[in-house]
């Protein structure tokens, strides 16, 4: 064979293995997402109190992979905190803190509060986006009605997310996606689904103040508004219990 085509052969050598390599990659992120979401939900549909362990050989047999890609997964969900990672208990779903709840809460008060505020001396000018939310605030009833609370809080707290970025600051709507993010994990965690039935009227009154160019009232009410939910958190968490992990995840294997 020439010296030409023994270059191009190892070339498509090469190639083929770093194409096979990308495949694996991708192939390894999208079985990653597959069960990271599984967990996230259960969560948010109260399926996975706070404390429950979680057993590795039976969620390995559940999702169909192995010990190392569990792992892999726990890694980031303790990263992010949804989990905690203890000697020998191995990953447990996190513990309810109040004072971080307290915490984020208030700083959510802060950067919303002045949002609205904002918002609502320029009210006059963002007609189409006050559209956008309405409809949003329609979704959010409907979901409550259908009881489709996993949805609901993601809804909820898109809505919260959008009403900033419509007062167009990048630097506020970053921080409030992350603790937004945060908060909505909480809710899923701790909240009694039947408490905040009415957070979505609670969402058409803090409009109304906006696009009425009433501030102080938008203020007043946003400020109650989140300060009702960090109520809701403070109450003793739910006890842990036996989870059949099998059954819980047997559509998402």
């Amino acid at each position: 064979m020439s010296e030409s085509k023994v270059r191009r052969s190892k070339a498509a050598e090469v190639e083929h293995a770093d194409k096979a390599e990308r495949h694996d990659e991708l192939s390894n992120e999208a079985v990653d997402a597959r069960i990271y979401t599984a967990i996230i939900d259960a969560i948010l549909e109260h399926k996975l109190p706070p404390g429950t362990r979680l057993v590795e050989a039976p969620l390995c047999e559940a999702f169909g992979v192995t010990r190392g890609t569990l792992r892999r997964v726990f890694v980031k969900l303790a990263h992010e905190r949804v989990i905690e990672l203890q000697p020998n208990r191995g990953a447990i779903i996190a513990l309810h803190d109040i004072d971080e709840a307290r915490e984020v809460f208030e700083a959510r008060v802060i950067l919303e509060v002045g949002s609205v505020k904002g918002l609502a001396a320029k009210a006059g000018n963002k007609s189409r986006a006050f559209t956008e939310l309405r409809e949003m605030i329609q979704r959010e009833h409907a979901l409550r009605e259908d009881g489709n609370w996993r949805d609901w809080i993601r809804l909820s707290g898109e809505f919260h997310i959008k009403l900033a970025e419509v007062n167009q600051n990048d630097i506020v709507s970053g921080y409030l996606r992350t603790l937004i993010a945060r908060t909505s994990l909480l809710i899923g965690l701790y909240e009694k689904p039947k408490r905040n039935s009415c957070s979505a009227d609670e969402h058409v009154a803090i409009l109304d103040a906006i696009e009425q160019g009433q501030p102080a009232l938008a203020a007043r009410l946003m400020e109650h508004h989140l300060g009702e939910y960090a109520m809701g958190l403070l109450d003793e968490p739910s006890q842990p219990v036996e989870i059949d992990f099998g059954k819980l995840f047997a559509p998402v294997k």
